[in-house]
């Protein structure tokens, strides 16, 4: 049985002191599985009836994005999420979006991209796919949403958890980068793409 890790209320971050403002900047996971589980749904929907691939091909489609969102995951944690210089408002955005998780990673409510920005990126990505891939990247968009779930259940876990032997190796892994490495192991869900590019850490 997986013994959950309790956060204090000083593991706990701050972004804003608004109150309202601040509930926008934190999710759980219930919210987070009804949230982007409709949207999961709903590009399933619009795949079945305005797509012309067949089940094989969706199939194709859809797990081609489940092991692109690996690549997207890596790249978008090392060089968004890391992105940082001496300018105040980078430094801000990268608190932001990333640096509150770093200050306080025992903190069960920002390991999760909350509904709000979710909603802004995949509507970045649909623009982005759309004109490439037509009504295919419906299916797309759904493997791709199944991928940053696998990732973002892996990610919850290591964190609101104490680890166990499945998920031992990630958890390494993912500490290291934490408290050791902050330069490497952008990896979460796979280490792979830190072998590619040479992140792996010692």
């Amino acid at each position: 049985m997986l013994k959950k890790l309790i956060a204090t209320d000083q593991e706990k971050g701050i972004i804003f002191e608004n109150v309202q403002f601040e509930n926008f900047t934190k999710t759980g996971p219930r919210l987070a599985i009804c949230f982007y589980g409709l949207i999961w749904i709903g590009f399933l929907v619009l795949n079945y009836f305005y797509s012309s691939l067949d089940l094989l091909n969706s199939l194709g489609v859809y797990f081609f994005a489940l092991l692109f969102w690996t690549l997207f995951e890596y790249l978008a944690h090392r060089y968004v999420f890391h992105f940082i210089n001496e300018s105040p408002k980078v430094q801000k955005f990268h608190r932001l979006v990333h640096g509150i998780h770093h200050e306080f990673p025992r903190d069960a409510e920002r390991l999760i991209m909350p509904p709000l920005p979710g909603f802004g990126l995949v509507c970045i990505l649909m623009a982005l796919f759309y004109p490439l891939m037509g009504n295919n990247s419906f299916i797309f968009m759904a493997g791709f949403i199944n991928g940053w779930a696998f990732y973002v259940s892996i990610h919850f876990i290591i964190h609101a958890y104490q680890p166990f032997s499945p998920l031992k190796v990630l958890w390494t892994h993912h500490a290291k980068h934490h408290y050791k490495q902050g330069d490497k192991a952008f990896g979460v869900s796979s280490p792979f793409w830190d072998k590619v590019f040479g992140t792996t850490p010692n």
